[in-house]
Parts: structure tokens; C-alpha cells; sequence
């Protein structure tokens, strides 16, 4: 016996509500694209461009914030349930340095950097008008994701589902307002789903605040307490956190170098990559859930002292999100013209959409697998080789697409084909991790 905390019942009970969180970000990339789609092409591509140039800025302030859940994940396992609140407090602390610096940066310098990378001028006007209004969110996301990373740590996570409600339902109807220009609101196209995004964040930041003191949170965990800045305790989370900054952002920039090389062949080819993007992203919300489940409760297992329980959560983990992510594979098998359909109406973008699905369906079955072990391996401690895994997977990846993009010119099928060996890679590192590997050991 393993014992109850590692039964699928309560694997699935905290995977489930971190699945709804992850559904009502991805809700808002759906209805943005849909909306997008049926705008223009130029709009749909920009909306690819800059919303991994935004994201890549987001997820060093994720990064940080997943180091965070991954010490009170083990401070619970360790029962050591009162340094929580101080724990989070000094991440809020770094989050609001991280986040001025971010803004500047989206909102001045975004538009130069941009302008050296990307050759179509109504791309990059329409990329610079997006970031205009979706800088600011930047406050609103990373207080929120540290929010919820909290709430995963202490085994609260029933609480992201009302907040997963809120930010969809404002999102659809911003948006639907703000690009179209209905009911007398400004007909602002891109732009409008920028801010729509923008204000479904702040809106959410509010629901949170109002929950945590309702639960009656800062009481419990002694949060918010904002005492004299402890640099020594920062210090001490940024030296954890840096390998896991380093390896969510070069791999999300590693996106971003894929796109613009992309873009290079045009318009369409740039739009349908988005289009292909947003259903690869949707389909992956399972293995966004169980890989953030087997973090969390690899690293509470360990605090317990039980390590040698880890690969057995494993592999039970793996085998019901494969399971999950097959039937979903299936389901876009049967039915490919009316899910890509969702995201526009152009029959051309369709077409050369469908022709990239195998693809992305084998992808997305091997990524169902890795990701859950790259956070595993990241859940014991060993950020370090999670980073290598990345580095050495992502070589590949980049290598490949320039290749097969730049030099070669083939088609969109072939250069999407990167992600297959970039998730491939990363499953034998993993699996060599956890064959060979020191890991065994206590934060």
C-alpha cells in the first residue's frame, strides 16, 4: 500500500481544479483567436507574436512563483505550516520588482526590439498595439499565478474554480465588446482583446483578494504580514527558482524564435501556426494540470521523507494523463473540421491547418509524458537538470526548425515536426535522471 495521498482520487482531486484554472486561461487564448480569425490574417499572426513575446515575460515571474510552491509544498509536508505566510510575503516582495522591470520593458523597449525581428510592417504594428495594452497586466498576472501556486501548495486548489469562472465570463464578453465594437463600445480590433485580457486579470485579482479573507488565509498562514524584507530568505528562493527561470523562459523564447521564423514565410503561414498553436495549447490543459500535481506532490513526499514513493507517483500520474490525452487525440481525429473551425472560418487557413494535425497529434502524446517528468524532476529539487534537460532538448529543436525553415524551406507540416523531437529528447533525459541519478534527497 502507498497509502491514500497517492490514490488516484486524490491525485485527481488536485489535478482537477488546477485543470480549470489552466481551461479558463486557455478559454481566453481560444475566444482571442476565434475573435482574432475573423478579423484578419495579419491580426491573427500578431496575436501569435506577441502573445508568446508577453508570455516569455510572464513566465520569469511564473518561474519564480512555481520555486515558491515548491518549498511550501515541502514546508506542509513537513508540518512546518506557519513559515508559509512569510514564505509568500517575500515572494510578493521580488513579484513587484520583477513586474515594474517587466512593464518598462513590454511597454518602451518591446516596439524596438520587435521592429529588428519582425519583417512585415502591419505584423509588427499590430504586435507593438497589442503589448500597448497588455503590458499592464503583467501587475495583475503575476500577483495572481503566485495567488494560485499558493493555493496548489497548501492543497487549497477548489478555490482557482470560482475564479476560473469569473476570468472567462469577463474575457468573452470584453472581448466580444472591444474588438467588434458593439454596444457603443470603441471598435478596437487587437487591441481590444489585449485590454480585455488585461482588466479579466485585474478583475480576478480582486476575487482572490476578497476569498483569501473570507477562508480567513492570513490568519491560518500568518500571510500578508509584510515584515522588514529578510534579503537572506530572498535570496535563498532566487537561488532555487533561478534554474526553473531560466528553463521556462528559454524555452517559451525558444517558441518565439520558432514563430518568427515563421513569420519570415508570411501572412498565412504565420496565422495558420497560430491557429495550430492555440489547439495545441488547448489540448495540452490535462498535462498542464497533472505535470503541476506530480510537482507538488513529489516535493511533499520527499518533505515526508518517502522519496523512494516519487517514480511510483510517477508513473501513475503518466498513466492517467496518456490515458486522458489519447482520448482527446481521438476526438480531434473524428472531428478536425469543426474544432479548427472554432478558430476561423477562412477555408484556406482550415485546409493547411488540418494538414499540420498528425503532427501535432503525436506531439501532444509525448508531451503528455514529458512535461509530467521534467516537473517531477523539478519537484525533488534537481532544477539544475531539469535545466540541462531543457538545454539539450531545446538544441535540437531550434536546430531543426532553422533547418528545415530556413535552410530547406519545407513545409509547415515538417518544421512543426520540432516538437516531436524536442518532447522526445526530453523524455530519455528524464527517464536517465531517474535511473541514475542522485536526486533522494531533502530540500
Amino acid at each position: 500500500m502507498k497509502g491514500s495521498y497517492l490514490s488516484y482520487k486524490n491525485i485527481l482531486s488536485i489535478a482537477y481544479p488546477i485543470m480549470l484554472g489552466s481551461l479558463g486561461q486557455n478559454i481566453i487564448n481560444l475566444i482571442d483567436t476565434g475573435f482574432l480569425g475573423r478579423v484578419g490574417q495579419v491580426e491573427l499572426g500578431a496575436g501569435a507574436l506577441a502573445g508568446i513575446f508577453y508570455f516569455v515575460m510572464f513566465m520569469v515571474g511564473y518561474a519564480f512563483n512555481n520555486g515558491m510552491q515548491i518549498v511550501i509544498s515541502r514546508r506542509m509536508g513537513e508540518g512546518r505550516k506557519s513559515e508559509v505566510g512569510n514564505i509568500v510575503d517575500h515572494e510578493f516582495y521580488l513579484l513587484f520588482f520583477i513586474a515594474i522591470i517587466e512593464f518598462l520593458f513590454l511597454y518602451f523597449l518591446s516596439p524596438i526590439i520587435l521592429s529588428q525581428f519582425i519583417q512585415s510592417k502591419e505584423i509588427l504594428n499590430a504586435t507593438v498595439l497589442f503589448l500597448t495594452y497588455r503590458s499592464f497586466g503583467i501587475f495583475f498576472g503575476l500577483f495572481n499565478s503566485c495567488l494560485q501556486q499558493f493555493f496548489i501548495g497548501i492543497g487549497k486548489t477548489s478555490i482557482i474554480n470560482f475564479s476560473t469562472v469569473v476570468l472567462a465570463v469577463t474575457n468573452i464578453i470584453l472581448a466580444y465588446l472591444l474588438i467588434f465594437g458593439h454596444y457603443g463600445f470603441p471598435k478596437m480590433g487587437i487591441g481590444g482583446a489585449a485590454l480585455a485580457s488585461t482588466i479579466s486579470e485585474g478583475v480576478v485579482m480582486l476575487v482572490y483578494i476578497i476569498v483569501l479573507y473570507q477562508r480567513k488565509f492570513p490568519a491560518q498562514y500568518n500571510l500578508f504580514k509584510f515584515l522588514k524584507p529578510d534579503f537572506k530568505l530572498i535570496g535563498n528562493m532566487a537561488s532555487l527558482s533561478l534554474p526553473l527561470v531560466f528553463q521556462q523562459v528559454i524555452s517559451i523564447f525558444t517558441w518565439f524564435v520558432f514563430f518568427l521564423l515563421i513569420e519570415h514565410r508570411g501572412e498565412t503561414s504565420l496565422a495558420v501556426s497560430n491557429i495550430i498553436k492555440s489547439l495545441y495549447i488547448f489540448w495540452a490543459i490535462p498535462t498542464f494540470a497533472f505535470a503541476s500535481t506530480a510537482n507538488a506532490m513529489t516535493s511533499n513526499i520527499i518533505g515526508q521523507g518517502k522519496s523512494d514513493q516519487v517514480f511510483y507517483l510517477l508513473k501513475k500520474i503518466v498513466g492517467i494523463n496518456f490515458t486522458i490525452s489519447l482520448i482527446m487525440c481521438l476526438v480531434l481525429m473524428l472531428f478536425p473540421t469543426a474544432i479548427i473551425g472554432i478558430y476561423t472560418d477562412d477555408i484556406v487557413l482550415i485546409k493547411s491547418s488540418m494538414d499540420i494535425l498528425p503532427v501535432i497529434i503525436v506531439a501532444s502524446l509525448l508531451f503528455s509524458v514529458a512535461l509530467i517528468i521534467i516537473l517531477t524532476v523539478t519537484g525533488t529539487g534537481s532544477s539544475g537538470f531539469a535545466l540541462f534537460m531543457e538545454l539539450v532538448s531545446i538544441s535540437i529543436y531550434l536546430v531543426y526548425a532553422f533547418l528545415t525553415a530556413k535552410v530547406f524551406m519545407s513545409s509547415l507540416k515538417v518544421i512543426w515536426a520540432a516538437e516531436i523531437l524536442y518532447w522526445f529528447s526530453a523524455i530519455i533525459l528524464g527517464l536517465l535522471f531517474f535511473r541514475y541519478g542522485k536526486w533522494k534527497k531533502v530540500l
